[in-house]
């Protein structure tokens, strides 16, 4: 599926911009998210389940319910900061280090508002400490979408017309 997800990605990426940049199709952006969540919450479950001394199947449930909220935050987050970067006339995929770390302190800020109460109503927890778990799991994410962005973009590029091709440093 991924292989032929990876062959329509070029045919289907039909989103153009005024100036001709040409962005992730719809399905392209599924399996990103898709496989950033299911790499996400497989790798950190166990991890955050033997941290909190709680049960591995309250921590999965909860992690499971968040990946929901992640993944159409995640979906939405980034077809926007496609936009705002192809306003700004940038190329999504070829986004230097500092739009990248932009990008993922972004997310994560926008998904604590809309993750904090969900929180710590399941771990009952007082604000304070769901903010120090989440501020400890934010970091830990912050790197993460770093670093899978990167390998995602590079894996998966998106062909350009050729007047585009010379792109920033």
């Amino acid at each position: 599926m991924v292989k032929e997800i990876a062959d329509n990605t070029t045919a289907q990426a039909a989103n153009t911009a005024s100036e001709g940049i040409v962005t992730r199709s719809r399905l392209d952006r599924l399996r990103y998210t898709l496989l950033f969540e299911i790499l996400l919450v497989s790798s950190s479950t166990a991890v955050i389940a033997f941290i909190l001394q709680r049960d591995f199947l309250d921590i999965g449930y909860l992690a499971l319910i968040l990946s929901g909220i992640a993944m159409l935050t995640n979906y939405f987050y980034n077809y926007a900061y496609d936009y705002f970067d192809i306003r700004k006339g940038r190329i999504p995929t070829e986004r230097a280090i500092t739009q990248r770390i932009y990008h993922a302190l972004g997310f994560e800020l926008i998904l604590l508002f809309f993750t904090l109460p969900l929180i710590m109503w399941w771990l009952e927890l007082s604000l304070i400490n769901t903010l120090l778990l989440d501020i400890g799991m934010m970091a830990a994410v912050v790197v993460y979408t770093f670093l899978f962005g990167l390998g995602y973009d590079r894996a998966f590029p998106i062909k350009q017309p050729e007047q585009l091709i010379i792109s920033e440093a």
